[in-house]
């Protein structure tokens, strides 16, 4: 019997937004909303107890794989580099997190953006604060997938 993926629909930009709002606590959400078919979520994250608190910016166009930008604390370096699991600055220089690989398949657009992307960048930011610490990114898909990763 061949496997074959079930097409499913996409979540609604407008069912989005209402799901961060019921997961978070609005006192991490800056600001939620939705704009030229575009949902915009800025975010406190602190992924464990004895993290920084980060502020991400997270865009979602309908129909596509969520992006998120790292607004503060800016992006530190170790041994004079910033971490290479990034997809490069935008114009106000901060960088996007390469939570994860496109080639891989991993979004789809029936998931909860709160279930999955964001748990997904405090996944990112853990990985980001032990590379501080020992000038190694130990994030499993990283040691899995080598070849796809921007060096």
């Amino acid at each position: 019997m061949e496997n074959k993926r079930i097409k499913q629909k996409s979540i609604s930009l407008t069912l989005q937004l209402s799901n961060i709002k019921r997961t978070f606590d609005e006192s991490i959400i800056n600001r939620l909303y939705i704009k030229n078919s575009m949902l915009v979520c800025v975010i406190k994250l602190k992924p464990s107890i004895e993290s920084d608190s980060y502020t991400i910016k997270l865009i979602c166009k309908y129909g596509k794989m969520p992006r998120a930008w790292l607004l503060s604390p800016d992006l530190k370096k170790v041994n004079g580099r910033y971490p290479h699991h990034t997809y490069g600055v935008n114009k106000e220089g901060k960088y996007e997190l390469c939570v994860c690989a496109p080639g891989f398949q991993e979004w789809h657009n029936n998931l909860w953006i709160s279930e999955s992307y964001i748990p997904w960048i405090c996944t990112w930011l853990n990985a980001y604060e032990f590379w501080l610490i020992t000038g190694e990114w130990h994030y499993d898909e990283y040691k899995k997938n080598k070849s796809v990763v921007k060096k």
